[in-house]
């Protein structure tokens, strides 16, 4: 029983939740003086929050891996396009490229590669020539590189290189943020062509 000297503004809202279920629900702003009607309306706002918070949905789609691939090489590429221009040696830019698989196939990837191979290559098949004692074109085409020396070269470059790619990402936030989106959209994609 409510006694004569209590007042209530009464507001009527209700929401509809989901699986068809309803409910009404009643807001009281009130003047009281006892502490009961209040512990109801604590009550009231909790069971609101708690229907506002069943009300979210969270929708989980997969992307074809076709999609995740061009977006991978998109950030590839926005990476390397600034690395290129913030790299001051010519040694450490970054070609990145289709490739055919081999020689008698129509199959390509696509590969990055730091130009410090192309030039580590041809210094080797030139040293290679002279120590056959000719340098001329055909030498230098018909000569065996070695590969162990060559390989020793690569790890020493693709050291100095590391060390010059963490500096720049460092020290340009630009770079550093198209590195996080490449770093990302790489994950996704060899995520989705491993599923």
């Amino acid at each position: 029983m409510m006694s004569k000297n209590k007042t209530f503004i009464v507001k009527g809202q209700c929401t509809a939740l989901m699986l068809l279920l309803v409910t009404c629900h009643v807001q009281a702003d009130s003047i009281f003086q006892t502490g009961a009607y209040q512990k109801e309306g604590r009550q009231a706002e909790k069971e609101i929050t708690a229907a506002k918070e069943i009300e979210k949905i969270d929708v989980i789609g997969k992307q074809p891996p076709n999609l995740l691939r061009k977006a991978f090489y998109r950030h590839e590429d926005n990476f390397f396009d600034l690395y290129n221009e913030l790299v001051d040696e010519n040694q450490f830019r970054m070609d990145c490229e289709m490739r055919l698989r081999h020689l008698q196939s129509k199959v390509k990837y696509r590969a990055c590669i730091p130009r410090y191979v192309g030039i580590e290559n041809a210094k080797e098949l030139e040293d290679a020539a002279l120590r056959s004692g000719r340098l001329s074109a055909s030498s230098i085409l018909n000569a065996t590189p070695d590969k162990a020396a060559l390989r020793l070269t690569y790890a020493k470059k693709k050291k100095e290189m590391a060390t010059k790619m963490a500096e720049l990402i460092n020290s340009h936030p630009e770079l550093a943020k198209r590195y996080t989106q490449y770093v990302e959209a790489k994950t996704k994609f060899e995520d989705a062509k491993n599923r």
